[in-house]
């Protein structure tokens, strides 16, 4: 008499493989979803300065970070603010949402991802808009290659 359970000839019961590629692929997808989530707030047109000195970030703040790009654009010697894929042409209208943002996660830091073409002055004025919002963890992106 053969009887439920995937079992051998000896009554034991077999490890059955497929439940767990199964469960496994479901994680995968789920992992690499919000990877890719966290990575689309990123502006792949600017390039980063390059420190020696440069860290990897703590990956326990990655869940409280909010990254700020600036590009600088050379044509008009001015640099463009984007946040989440928009461009603040008025760079005060940041204000409010970093407000929001704050109030919402305590923790929150803010990564200026500045261009290596960026005068400081563009970053100060970055700063300046981040202070009036009433933050005060600001991190800085830099690339080490």
């Amino acid at each position: 008499m053969a009887g439920g359970g995937g079992g051998g000839d000896s009554g034991e019961p077999e490890f059955q493989i497929a439940p767990m590629i199964d469960v496994l692929l479901v994680l995968l997808v789920f992992f690499v979803t919000i990877t890719s989530a966290e990575v689309l707030k990123v502006d792949k047109k600017l390039t980063l300065p390059i420190s020696p000195n440069a860290k990897k970030r703590e990956q326990s703040m990655v869940k409280h970070e909010m990254a700020i790009n600036l590009r600088w654009n050379k044509d008009i010697d001015k640099g463009v603010l984007v946040v989440d894929d928009k461009i603040f042409e008025n760079w005060a209208d940041l204000i409010p949402i970093l407000q929001d943002r704050k109030k919402k996660d305590d923790n929150l830091r803010v990564v200026i991802r500045g261009d290596a073409q960026l005068p400081a002055s563009e970053i100060q004025r970055i700063m300046n808009i981040i202070g009036q919002a009433g933050i005060a963890d600001i991190a800085f992106a830099a690339s080490n290659r």
